[in-house]
């Protein structure tokens, strides 16, 4: 038997709105129908095939934790152990013998060997540690005519340009104020900037 009835529903396919007979019609018509059939499938596969990367990435993560464990575990590592202890390669490991920073032994042809107290012994060396490059600041004073430059000033004492000097004040942000036309400037930020500048061309 037909049905008479006519209800508007929006495909989840299109999203386009059409009259459909029943009330759990999903899709415009057949063509959108067989899309989305595909587009779910494909999507499914998708998600499965990520869900299989993630594991085997998992696994072969549970095998590094356990191979660095193992080589932990030893008293006398090899190179290609050391390397794998730190995270860095082999490379690293030969400049690091070479260069004194790591004691090792060497008892043939590719039988060098690096004691693992050797390799705690790094952290332990305060030449290897990262220290923080302290910053150099400069105290700030209220700013006055005898503690400033003019840019006029500057120019005619320094053989530079008007425009380098304003590039240098906002590039550095030196400290500066106006008064009527005459702009002034950090004796001592400027003094700073050039000489540090110069520096570098030498």
């Amino acid at each position: 038997m037909s049905s008479n009835i006519s209800i508007t529903r929006i495909c989840e396919h299109c999203s386009k709105e059409f009259t459909a007979k029943t009330t759990v019609t999903r899709f415009c018509g057949d063509e959108c129908a067989k899309r989305n059939y595909k587009f779910r499938r494909k999507n499914a596969k998708q998600q499965k095939m990520q869900g299989k990367i993630e594991v085997s990435n998992k696994q072969t993560q549970a095998v590094r934790d356990i191979s660095k464990n193992q080589v932990w575990d030893k008293e006398f590592l090899t190179v290609n152990d050391a390397a794998l202890v730190l995270g860095c390669s082999g490379k690293a490991i030969h400049l690091m013998i070479t260069a004194g920073r790591l004691k090792a032994i060497n008892l043939g042809v590719r039988k060098t060997r690096v004691l693992r107290s050797e390799i705690q012994r790094l952290f332990e060396l305060p030449a290897l540690a990262v220290k923080p490059v302290p910053k150099v600041t400069l105290e700030e004073e209220p700013l006055t005519k005898d503690n400033c430059y003019t840019v006029e000033y500057i120019t005619s004492s320094l053989g530079v340009t008007r425009d380098s000097v304003y590039s240098m004040v906002n590039r550095k942000k030196i400290p500066k104020f106006q008064e009527g036309k005459e702009i002034y400037v950090s004796k001592k930020h400027i003094d700073r900037a050039y000489r540090l500048m110069r520096g570098g061309e030498k």
